[in-house]
Formats: structure tokens, sequence, C-alpha cells
């Protein structure tokens, strides 16, 4: 094992305070200089009212020193710090990072740091990533703490690269009367609440969370697939009413069966409350938005929301992200495996999802794996739309389906951390591609990205149909395939014909629909969302074309991790 790289540069502040290892040292002197961890486990106590903390960080040494540096942003009591239960020395806080000194330690040494420190009452822009106290729609009181991506050392002395895995307890104390839920086993008492996670996939943008309310009446949502399901929920949120429970139940089957088992014990709570996405999936505790109950009886935020929060147990918490610009695949593959089973399930809801993707995707303002890495909170809402389309559903397109699922098995089911670049080299060995030159074209890039616009014409062949399909813009070809729909003036008058235009594109493609029994007056370009696939000179909008009775969902801008807008 080896630092993780999120510590290498605060290592460096270590030096000036300890001075670097001494050659003419005696064999057996203590270690001096820089240290360097594995983080594996942290034991957090906080109040939920006064926001005082107590932060105590278990690592494995990984490279032998005296000096321990660790990211923070949290206001440490520098007198508080100890390492191995003894008064740290040369403590420093600058720069976002806390410097303790001690006795030395050798590679594979166990190493406790503890540190009193009070959390800042604030939170990323307009974010709840932080920590927040707010009131709900009924007034009652909601405690927030949430990590989100590198965000952990908002909190107390923590290793916030994304990659890092580690167990948590947290100790809670809280007002009588508020019910408090973290990750892990929970036992409340009526002021003071502990956690225990103490499974091996627990990424600390999602498991360093706590959310606690005054305001919620639990109830049994029955078992799931052999996991006992509870209800947390805001009185009057009407969320919990919406759930398609046979839906979820086989979608937590589907996972199990294709993906491997669900990574966090046997039990799931859903929670309602007033947040900022309309989804989190911190591992065990999906929190729900308590505003996605819609109206005239659709269902769908409330489902589509929940079935992205349930695939990221598995894609996002137990495998997650190996760095941050590599948020496009979490964000994708959830959206994409719950477009999957809503095919079957509730076909008018994938339909909904997929023609949302292709319906914002031209709103992006930067590629899926932006070159300039702008702020996680600028950039990560811009993955939602393409993510999935450019990952997942163009490719099994150009393929199929079972090779693209072939390739998320083969990611997902155990602990680790995962690029864009281990998906595109699964998507190779499932498929038989070279995807370099898709990827490059599609995913990487700098600015705001230009999806492909095509021109269609036909041509009358007597009984058949000449199609020819021509890509404008951008100059350089993309890889896509989809169909062309011929329509009629008659009722039910169409036929369809496939367009492939290779996984590298192509400048022009002509296919011929045999045997057309009518006259052609329009010519439809990938009615099934198949593709980001443009008309060259549209008259408004890209059309999205919903199926009779069912109302779009617009996924809410409020939202990070699950859908548009859910972590």
């Amino acid at each position: 094992m080896r630092p993780s790289l999120a510590l290498a540069a605060a290592l460096a502040l270590a030096l000036a305070a300890c001075g670097g290892d001494d050659d003419g040292a005696p064999p057996d002197a203590a270690p001096s200089g820089a240290l360097g961890v594995q983080v594996t486990a942290y034991d957090y106590t906080l109040d939920l009212e006064s926001r005082a903390a107590r932060a105590v960080v278990h690592a494995r040494v990984t490279a032998a020193g005296d000096c321990l540096t660790l990211p923070v942003r949290a206001d440490v009591a520098a007198g508080s710090v100890t390492l191995d239960g003894a008064p740290a020395t040369g403590v420093t806080v600058a720069g976002d990072a806390l410097t303790a000194c001690g006795a030395g330690w050798a590679v594979d040494d166990a190493l406790v740091l503890a540190a009193d420190v009070t959390v800042p009452l604030e939170t990323w822009g307009a974010s709840q990533v932080g920590y927040s106290i707010a009131t709900d729609a009924n007034g009652a009181a909601l405690y927030y703490l949430v990590s989100w991506v590198g965000g952990c050392d908002r909190f107390g002395p923590c290793d916030p690269a994304p990659g890092e895995f580690a167990r948590y307890t947290f100790t809670i104390t809280h007002p009588e009367g508020v019910e408090v839920l973290c990750p892990g086993d929970v036992t409340a008492g009526a002021t003071e609440t502990r956690c225990v996670f103490d499974h091996a996939g627990g990424p600390t943008y999602s498991t360093f969370g706590v959310i606690a309310s005054s305001g919620w009446t639990t109830s049994s949502l029955g078992t799931w697939d052999g996991l006992a399901v509870t209800a947390h929920d805001r009185v009057g949120s009407g969320v919990i009413d919406d759930i398609d429970v046979p839906m979820q139940t086989s979608f937590l089957a589907w996972m199990r069966q294709t993906f491997g088992p669900y990574p966090y014990g046997d039990t799931l709570r859903i929670v309602t409350a007033p947040t900022y996405w309309s989804g989190f999936e911190h591992p065990g505790n999906i929190v729900l938005a308590d505003n996605l109950d819609a109206p005239f009886g659709n269902t769908g935020p409330v489902n589509h929301t929940l079935l992205h929060e349930l695939a990221h147990q598995w894609a996002g918490d137990e495998t997650t992200l190996a760095g941050t610009y590599d948020f496009v695949w979490k964000e994708a593959m959830a959206e994409y495996l719950s477009f999957v089973h809503e095919e079957t399930a509730r076909p008018e809801l994938a339909l909904g999802t997929v023609r949302g993707w292709k319906g914002c995707a031209p709103s992006s303002s930067y590629y899926p794996v932006p070159a300039a890495e702008p702020p996680l909170l600028d950039y990560y809402g811009h993955v939602y739309c393409p993510g999935p389309m450019i990952l997942f559903r163009q490719l099994e397109a150009l393929t199929s389906r079972a090779q693209v699922l072939e390739a998320l098995a083969a990611l997902l089911g155990e602990p680790r951390a995962i690029g864009v670049a281990d998906v595109r080299a699964a998507l190779e060995d499932a498929t038989g591609l070279d995807l370099a030159g898709y990827f490059d074209a599609w995913v990487y890039g700098d600015g705001a990205p230009e999806w492909p616009r095509f021109t269609v014409t036909t041509t009358d062949l007597g009984a058949d149909v000449e199609v020819t399909v021509t890509q404008a813009s951008p100059a350089t070809p993309m890889g896509c395939a989809f169909a062309v729909e011929l329509v009629g003036a008659g009722e039910g008058e169409s036929v369809e014909v496939w367009i492939d235009l290779g996984i590298d594109g192509s400048a022009t493609v002509t296919e011929v629909a045999p045997d057309v029994p009518f006259d052609v007056v329009d010519a439809v370009l990938d009615p099934h969302t198949h593709c980001l696939a443009y008309e060259a000179t549209p008259t408004a909008a890209p059309a999205v074309r919903m199926p009779p009775g069912w109302t779009p969902w617009t996924p809410s801008t409020r939202r990070t991790s699950g859908t548009p807008g859910t972590p």
C-alpha cells in the first residue's frame, strides 16, 4: 500500500516541522520525517447542537516517520491533538492541513491521531455539502452532515481522496426526540445514538454522513428480496406512498443476481427530508427529497430516483471513484441500470428516462470528463444526461445490451476504486472493440461539447426507399447507431431503417428500406433515443416524443447524486 494522492502534497509540509531523515543516525534511532499512512477507520463523536466533535483517525503506516499530516478544514483545538494517546508535538494547522509529530513509527505500525474540533455551520455554495441545521415544511429540525466527494476534511482530520475506503463509528449526541441515522448498525438512545459501520466498502463521500430529524415517522416497508426496509418519512411528504414496492424489490433481486450480494448487511433505510439533491446514496441509508411526490399519479420521480440510489449501493459505494473527474461513470451507471430495469417493470418510465437524457444533453457545458477540471460543484450536474447515453446506451446500440451488462458485471461486486479508463477497458473486453477513438470523441474534451447533428434525405426507388444520413457537424465523424422512422400520411403508416455509423463514425451512410407501401412524408431521426443525434437544422428544441398519457419528468436541478441532480 502507499499513501493516497490527496495526502502527497500535504506530507511535504511535515518535513519543515520535523526535519528529514538523518543518514548518519544510529541504526536503532526512531524514524523521523513525514509519515505516509493509509487511513483504515474513523471514530467520530459529534454534538448536533454545539457542533463540538472528537475526531479519531486510525491508520496504518506506509512510510516511516515521526510527523503525520492530514487535510482538515474544521476548527482544530491544537492542544487537544494526540498521537497514540500521547500529546502531539509540533502541532500546526495551516493550508487546510494538520501536522502533528510524535515518537516515530515504522512501516506497518498502527497509528491513532485524535483531535477536538468544532464543525463549521456552513455548506459549499447552495448545496448541503458540509453541515447544516434547518427546518422542514412542518417546522421540525433537520440536521445534515454531508461529505460528498473530497469533503470529509470539513469535519475533522481525514483523507478525502475519493478512492479510499474505511470503517466508521459515529457517536452522535442530540436533543431528546431527534432520530439520528448514519451508515451501519444503529443503536439509539434518548440523547445519544451510535452507528457502527463495519463493511469493507465505505468511501468517505457517502459513508461520512449523518442525518437527523425531530419530524420523521418510522414504519416498516416489509422485506425486499431479503432486506428489512424501513421508512423514515416527513409527515405529509407523499413520497413513501409513491414507492412501487414490487418494482423496487425485483430491482434489488436483479442487482444481486447480476452484480453480487447487497454490500451493507440485511437492512435498508429510506429517509425523506428537505434536501438539495433528489437522492443521496449513503450506504444502507437512502435519502430522498421530500418534494419528489408528483401530482396526477405520476410516481416516476420517486421510483426512478430510488432505483438510481439503490444502484449506487453497488455502483458508487461498494465500487467507488478513483478520482474526482471519474464522477461521470457512477452517475451514468446508476442511470443506465435504472433504465434497463424500467424497460421491463415500467416501460413508460423507461421512455421518459431515456428521452429525458437526450432532451437535456444539449445544455451540457462540459464534456463527461472535462479537460480543464473545473470545480466539482460547477461541473457535476452536466454528466447526468450525456453520461448514460455515451457510456452505455449508445454502445448497446452499436453492440448489444448483453455485452454492456457483461462489462458492468466485471466492474462491480467488490470494494475497489475505478476510473473512466477502467470502464472503457471493461467495455472493450466485453465488446471486442477498440474504443479509443470513441472515448476521445464523446467523453474527453475542453469547453462545451458539440453533439452531432445530421441531415436525412429520402429517395423514392419505386417500391423501395433509399435513406441517406449525413453528419453535418462537427467536422469529425462521431460513432453511433440509430433508427430512422419513415412516416406516411395515413394513420399507422411507418417503417424503420437502421443506420449504423460505426464505432468511430462515418460522414454518410445510406440504407434501403424495402417494399415501403406508402408515400413517405416525414423521416424521424432516432425515434427510440439510441444516440445523442440531433437534426442539423431544427426549427425548435429537440422533440421529446412521449407515450400517450405520460407526464414527462424533468430531473430537479436541486440534486447531485442520482439522476440529473442526484448524487
